[in-house]
């Protein structure tokens, strides 16, 4: 039996998509959804793990899933506006790094050649490929990706929000 000290808060469920039993998913944005497997839901008192059949990105924070077992809209319903949990151990939480902040928690700040070129502002976080990026609104109102990746940061104010990188020639003409 699972009990609540092994777990973890990861999101709610949502609304049933579809016909076929998925459903939507809202995941705290610390969640790593590639290494989900099964979710924890309590259900009238008692932890009970889905497995995982499926899992698609519908927004940035929310999936859609396909669970073990839930093939109808009505099963799926009935899984609605429940805390999601996962088992600690599974280790699907981001860590943040060094300095406490996740790559999230950079969305606002202006990002700022070494060079002293501005950039544009971060506007949000990709992370559904391999390597993260961030959105960028340039200057002139064009979105640029640029990669998330210790190697090209040199510099975070936090005070004044800026990030000072050093970017690689050609980078934002892709």
């Amino acid at each position: 039996m699972i009990e609540e000290k092994e777990l973890v808060e990861i999101g709610k469920t949502g609304k049933p998509h579809g016909i076929h039993g998925e459903i939507n998913v809202y995941l705290d944005e610390d969640v790593i959804a590639d290494r989900l497997e099964k979710l924890i839901l309590n259900i009238d008192g008692i932890f009970v793990p889905f497995f995982i059949e499926s899992i698609r990105p519908k927004r940035i924070d929310t999936v859609i899933m396909a669970l073990d077992g839930i093939d109808n809209e009505q099963k799926a319903a009935a899984l609605t506006n429940h805390e999601v949990y996962a088992l600690i151990a599974d280790d699907v939480k981001e860590v943040p790094d060094e300095e406490g902040m996740y790559a999230s928690d950079l969305i606002g700040y202006t990002i700022v050649h070494v060079n002293g070129e501005p950039v544009g502002e971060i506007t949000g976080v990709e992370d559904s490929t391999e390597n993260a990026l961030f959105l960028v609104k340039a200057p002139d109102d064009t979105t640029v990706y640029i990669p998330i990746a210790d190697d090209l940061i040199d510099e975070i104010d936090a005070e004044k929000k800026i990030i000072i990188m050093t970017i690689p020639e050609g980078l934002l003409d892709l």
